[in-house]
């Protein structure tokens, strides 16, 4: 009976273990992926020619939102996001960008933008686009012009 009460306490503590170590790999790969500090488009809709994104900083926080922005556009102008791609084989590149800014996924859930991004020109050419003609755009940052850099 002795024996058999130690090897159910063994059994219940190799499943106990096991069980933190499975809770524990997935925790540390969310925390991971919410912490790499690399900008990810995790939505995406087009209108017009016009790109709207849903984009998450991977990060706890912003520490210069202006260096943030050019990032972003930089990004979007390279299409080098993880998990969007944009298709520019039909309608070429986006015309204008209008992008909302979280930390993590979870903002994005909660609705808890951190800030929004436009990219545009004052006047609308049909022929400008974010790739081809980047010098006469114009990059605000929560409705403030900043300077833009490449």
């Amino acid at each position: 009976m002795n024996k058999w009460k130690r090897l159910m306490e063994a059994a219940l503590l190799i499943l106990m273990v096991a069980g933190m170590i499975c809770y524990g790999t997935k925790g540390s790969e969310e925390w991971e992926e919410n912490h790499t500090g690399i900008p990810d488009a995790v939505s995406s809709m087009s209108s017009d020619n016009w790109q709207y994104l849903k984009v998450v900083a991977n990060s706890d926080r912003i520490e210069d939102k202006e260096a943030f922005a050019c990032e972003v556009v930089r990004m979007c102008r390279e299409n080098s996001f993880h998990t969007i791609r944009f298709s520019t084989d039909i309608n070429g590149y986006p015309r204008g960008l209008t992008i909302t800014v979280y930390l993590n996924r979870r903002g994005v859930e909660r609705n808890e933008p951190v800030c929004e991004i436009d990219f545009r020109t004052e006047e609308y050419r049909e022929d400008w686009d974010i790739k081809n003609n980047v010098e006469h755009f114009q990059l605000y940052l929560d409705g403030k012009e900043i300077d833009f850099y490449e």
